[in-house]
């Protein structure tokens, strides 16, 4: 198959170089000129390829690039050119901050043709986005976390620290999930999944990304840890995982905000599967394992940092994640306390209005839809006529 990715990122990398050793025909495209990873991607372009170290073996994070073999990977195109990245693909996987979504939907949507897969990871329900910009008829999927996780170590080098075992997915419309699945199912071992495991529809998906538990309260309980530092021992950096994710405190509010989570779930009629058991089915092949000892093993090989406050872990995942749950309980008159709580109090610390910035159902374009209208969009793509997406 030929995969395009984009965005040059850690993720998007890691995969690129996934594919390519799997045999697919491999472009990368960066679609912005911001100095974030143009090192990386232009020493990609200079050696056609990309190199990478698999420490998926060793348990721990360094810095180091001799504790594993470098190996490298020949890519057939890497590009700023969004029509010659994407009318020849079989499959786009689009690795941004959901942040951009709309913007980059904007753009490239018209290049998208018939039956291509176009997957966002993360999504939050961003496909809506593109589904409005595009003329012709893909199939959108969205991921609820990387096949992998990974760092970019150096300009035209990217080291993987941990492959997931299973992947979810969920489509939109959901009417094409079946025709989704027979193509995300040959791209890596993670989306050969049963179907009754694929999501029934893309707000499952965003609920179950992990990263709008565990990246907002794990940064949120880092904060004081930061400060500390930044005052006391300006050398050293905490690690969320390893430092801020061990508190009680997190823990509390982990449990709190599940709880809400799952009540939001309930709601849309979608299962109500707990952050952990969620986290084992991703990252275990035993789902016999205790869940909190599989996170508690994961932490150990989890890099240090973030190193601010002010991170996409909060300026992403708070106005893109918790926002939009917190819109879709006002919709299913759901309480959710801790959410809205967390919210209120990240933005306060950053002086900004999440709620004001984020994604809500009327972001979306979805604000009048009564409960029945909107499941029926995101399972069928059926709009009721008076009530088109502006």
């Amino acid at each position: 198959m030929k995969i395009t990715i984009i965005g040059a990122g850690n993720a998007g990398s890691a995969c690129a170089f996934m594919a390519a050793e799997a045999g697919h025909k491999v472009t990368i495209l960066k679609t912005s000129n911001r100095i974030t990873h143009d090192d990386h991607f232009e020493a990609m372009a200079k050696n056609k390829g990309i190199y990478c170290i698999d420490n998926t073996k060793k348990g721990h994070f360094t810095d180091s690039a001799d504790d594993a073999e470098t190996t490298f990977q020949p890519l057939e195109l890497i590009t700023r050119d969004p029509k010659a990245a994407i009318e020849g693909a079989d499959v786009i996987m689009v690795f941004i901050q959901t942040t951009y979504h709309h913007a980059l939907a904007a753009r490239i949507a018209k290049y998208f043709r018939d039956n291509q897969l176009v997957i966002l990871i993360p999504g939050y329900a961003g496909s809506i986005f593109y589904k409005k910009y595009c003329s012709n008829n893909p199939i959108f999927a969205e991921g609820e976390s990387t096949p992998n996780d990974a760092r970019v170590v150096e300009p035209g080098t990217v080291k993987v620290l941990f492959k997931n075992a299973r992947n979810a997915l969920s489509f939109f419309p959901a009417t094409r999930t079946t025709e989704g699945m027979a193509i995300a199912s040959r791209l890596f071992p993670a989306y050969n999944i049963e179907m009754n495991n694929v999501r029934k529809h893309i707000f499952e998906s965003a609920l179950h990304n992990p990263n709008i538990i565990v990246h907002t309260i794990g940064l949120y309980v880092m904060y004081p840890m930061l400060e500390y530092c930044a005052k006391h021992h300006p050398d050293e950096v905490p690690y969320m995982y390893r430092d801020a994710l061990s508190t009680k405190i997190a823990w509390l509010m982990i449990e709190k905000l599940d709880a809400e989570k799952m009540a939001v779930l309930t709601a849309l009629g979608c299962e109500a599967i707990p952050y952990l058991n969620a986290c084992l089915f991703r990252n275990e092949e035993d789902l016999n394992q205790d869940p909190r000892a599989v996170f508690e093993s994961y932490k150990i090989s989890s890099p240090p940092g973030p190193y601010s406050f002010d991170n996409r872990y909060v300026t992403e995942d708070v106005p893109m994640g918790l926002v939009l749950l917190s819109s879709l309980a006002d919709k299913l008159e759901v309480n959710v306390p801790e959410c809205n709580r967390l919210i209120e109090i990240c933005g306060g610390i950053l002086a900004r209005d999440f709620f004001t910035e984020g994604r809500t159902l009327t972001s979306l374009g979805l604000g009048d839809l009564s409960t029945e209208e909107l499941i029926n969009f995101v399972i069928g793509n059926v709009l009721p006529t008076t009530k088109l997406i502006a």
